[in-house]
């Protein structure tokens, strides 16, 4: 009895027989942030003491934000199609112009974490950086952009939220400590504190986050005008 030959076990494909290609699957890319850990300015005004009952949402106050919510999805919903296709064109047009945000968050200690985000990235991916380089992950906390601005709807791109393309955002915790939860960041981040250069200091007021162009320039001191001396009466001065 003969025995099979290897070519009998391999299955046979035809010449016409369409190959399905195989598709590896791709594992996103870590975004660089760009991290800077600067050490609080020594010339500093300490943080404003704000009452703990501003950084709870109210009932008002959710049922505005959820309000806006449904608001926004009815509009998206009723416009039509070239409407929001024109809008959508326009917001794109003007993401091109600032697509990169810096955002520098200061902690409770007056360290000032900066990272760097892509402009159409949501608040909540703001949120999961900074969860990532707290020593403790799991307490609450809120992000406000001064003066009353509560970053609370996660769905919200950076653009979106006027943050772009500068900020200076104000880190609070809503959840009281546990223990000696007194270490804001991981060791790893502190180790990366560095001195605040002193033309970055005055930036513990707000970076720039305005459109240069509509930053109010100083305006021209207008020419001094001389009177000049009439012909005539010239020509009765210098008349000998």
């Amino acid at each position: 009895m003969e025995s099979p030959t290897i070519n009998e076990h391999v299955p046979q494909v035809q010449a016409d027989q369409p190959v399905e290609p195989v598709t590896i699957p791709t594992v996103p890319e870590t975004p660089n942030r760009e991290i800077k850990v600067f050490n609080p300015p020594a010339n500093a005004p300490p943080p404003a003491e704000v009452p703990e009952s501003f950084y709870k949402l109210d009932a008002n106050e959710v049922g505005r934000l959820y309000k806006s919510q449904v608001d926004n999805r009815q509009k998206m919903e009723n416009a039509p199609l070239r409407t929001q296709k024109m809008r959508t064109t326009e917001e794109q047009e003007r993401m091109k112009k600032y697509p990169r945000t810096t955002i520098r968050v200061r902690l409770p200690d007056g360290t000032i974490l900066q990272a760097v985000f892509q402009s159409k990235e949501k608040v909540s991916a703001l949120y999961t950086f900074i969860r990532s380089t707290l020593e403790t992950p799991d307490r609450q906390f809120l992000l406000c952009l001064p003066p009353r601005t509560k970053l609370v709807d996660p769905d919200l791109t950076l653009y979106k939220a006027n943050l772009a393309p500068a900020s200076n955002v104000m880190f609070v915790w809503i959840e009281k400590a546990t223990g000696s939860d007194t270490q804001v960041l991981k060791k790893e981040y502190l180790d990366m504190k560095q001195p605040l250069a002193s033309s970055s200091a005055s930036s513990s007021s707000p970076l720039a986050s305005q459109d240069p162009a509509q930053q109010q320039q100083p305006k021209p001191t207008p020419p001094v005008k001389t009177s000049k001396v009439p012909k005539w009466l010239q020509k009765g001065l210098y008349k000998k």
